[in-house]
């Protein structure tokens, strides 16, 4: 028997499930479960529970619209699978009964969501029902009582976390959170006394969620978003406002469905797994702080695990990480599309200042601003590194700076990236070191740039606006129908001869090119070219190639961000 136990102890600790929530022990026989209990949406799906034994189990369930996948398990690590059949009624519970022997058995509670979409109008205050403006409920009882597919309406004011997120420290504050954890939609910026037919005004009636608790300490996060990935549903939020979080304490975290979620990434938001949707949100005056251990990343918004993002008219933009890596926003292991928004003036003492792409991660940004931000390592813009991908059109990354002879000023890649840049202005970017418009190290790092303005900004003597490092010279990139430092390139790739870009005089403060004879106005795409360039992109290219950064029509062979009205 020693023996045994010795072998389970060795595959508890390889397994790593030693935070277990079940460990029952019976005359050295053994059953440890992940959870004692698991919310399961209203749809048919499957799910799974991770247990450990040193003897055979035997599983069964009380309901039949749980199906088991199999009724004995073997000794050792297993995954119980099993699936759901949808629900179109109300809430509903079952029960797992894992058993070994008479003596030794553990239940799990399955939740079951609501199959109906209810509802709710929620204010700061509310104390009623949520099921009409007259009887507005509190933000808690709304995100409690809503299921997938949900409308929650939010009045103006501001809304404090209140609630622990799932399975974090009651007796830490700081781990109070707004969790959205089902695939709803919240919509704020309605009046204070709303009525049945109105219509949100967020320019006047603003909804805030702040961090800041009423103690004075900061939530680890302002919004968590710990919903599942759901191919036919999202979560959603429209016209909100997102401050005062504090990302810290990056070695500490809470699990759920077997995600980690660190306290130490995304101050404003912590989004794991799920698809989101942002449109008119702001995530703004956050931080990311060493103020209760290691040092946190990302002190706007924090994306991973298969996370995709997409973004509309939205700003992330003056978050800073006084202590380490990520000022704006970072998407790890996921995905980011985002429209007509704003990175700006985030900071941090560290890399990545902007945006940050890394590992293994796209971004697309379409008429967006990436302008103001600061950092004292690689990629003061935005920055793409192991194996991440950006597409840049009608964008415009200016005057971002880092104090490090690391380099990359407006856009870095690092370490077999790749990056197309259409259409877009990188200018008035300083940084110590090399490439203060686009800086490529590490690897194989492929940049194309099409109809595109990459001049006029500061990097360290030797070095030039498109630069590379030593092991990534031989990489050429692709510049076509662009600038480059004062070099302008036609449509097969090679340098125009006698014709030169003069940055001080032929872009303005605006970022529009202006003056006589300027070749950023007379050597760029036709415009009858940007719809076959966008579907030599798969997916196709928005429509919005169509337009400059402000969606105003382009004109025929006029480089960069922006046009002239005409």
């Amino acid at each position: 028997m020693k023996k045994s136990l010795y072998i389970l102890m060795a595959l508890f600790l390889i397994l790593g499930i030693q935070s277990c929530k079940k460990d029952k022990i019976e005359s050295g026989q053994r059953l440890l479960i992940d959870q004692d209990y698991m919310e399961v949406g209203s749809r048919a799906d499957t799910y799974q529970l991770n247990v450990l034994s040193n003897e055979i189990i035997s599983v069964s369930a009380d309901m039949d619209w749980i199906k088991l996948d199999s009724t004995i398990y073997p000794k050792g690590k297993n995954k119980i699978k099993f699936s759901v059949s949808k629900n179109s009624d109300d809430e509903r519970s079952a029960t797992l009964l894992l058993k070994v022997n008479d003596n030794l058995s553990q239940e799990i509670l399955i939740l079951q969501e609501s199959g109906k979409v209810p509802v709710f109008y929620v204010a700061p205050a509310g104390k009623g029902d949520g099921s009409s403006w007259s009887t507005v409920a509190n933000l808690d009882l709304a995100l409690e009582k809503a299921s997938t597919g949900s409308t929650i309406y939010l009045t103006e004011g501001t809304y404090v976390p209140l609630k622990t997120i799932r399975n974090g420290d009651v007796n830490e504050e700081s781990d109070k959170t707004i969790e959205i954890s089902k695939n709803i939609r919240l919509i704020g910026g309605y009046a204070a006394n709303a009525k049945p037919g109105d219509q949100p005004d967020p320019a006047q009636y603003k909804t805030i969620f702040d961090g800041k608790l009423s103690s004075g300490k900061s939530a680890f996060h302002t919004v968590t978003v710990t919903a599942t990935l759901d191919p036919e549903n999202k979560v959603s939020l429209e016209n909100i406002t997102i401050i005062g979080g504090n990302a810290t304490d990056r070695s500490t975290s809470t699990t759920i469905n077997n995600i980690k979620f660190s306290r130490g990434q995304g101050g404003g938001m912590l989004i794991a797994t799920a698809r989101v949707a942002l449109k008119n949100v702001d995530v703004v005056e956050n931080k990311a702080t060493a103020d209760k251990g290691t040092a946190g990343f990302a002190a706007g918004v924090y994306a991973f695990s298969g996370a995709q993002i997409t973004m509309e008219n939205c700003r992330v933009s003056n978050n800073t990480n006084s202590n380490n890596n990520g000022g704006g926003l970072w998407i790890a292991d996921g995905s980011l599309t985002a429209y007509d928004s704003q990175f700006n003036h985030n900071s941090a003492k560290g890399t990545a200042g902007g945006v940050h792409a890394y590992p293994n991660s796209d971004i697309t940004l379409y008429n967006c601003e990436v302008i103001g931000n600061a950092n004292t390592s690689y990629g003061a813009g935005v920055y793409l590194r192991e194996r991440s991908k950006g597409i840049f059109v009608n964008c415009l990354f200016a005057n971002n700076s880092s104090s490090s002879p690391n380099g990359g000023g407006g856009l870095m890649l690092y370490d077999n990236c790749k990056a197309d840049v259409i259409s877009s202005t990188i200018t008035g970017n300083h940084v110590v070191g090399p490439g203060g418009g686009i800086y490529r190290r590490s690897n194989v790092n492929n940049l194309t740039l099409i109809n595109s303005i990459i001049s006029g900004n500061t990097q360290a003597g030797s070095s030039t606006d498109v630069d590379a490092y030593s092991d990534n010279t031989t990489i050429l990139p692709l510049i076509q129908h662009s600038v480059a430092s004062k070099s302008v390139y036609g449509a097969d790739g090679t340098i125009i001869p006698k014709i030169s870009f003069e940055p001080a005089t032929m872009l303005n403060q605006a970022y529009l090119p202006v003056g006589n004879d300027n070749p950023a106005m007379s050597y760029g795409l036709a415009s009858t070219e940007f719809l076959e360039l966008a579907k030599k992109y798969n997916p196709v290219l928005d429509n919005r190639i169509q337009n400059d950064i402000n969606n105003n029509p382009r004109s025929s062979n006029w480089m960069g961000a922006k046009e002239e009205i005409r």
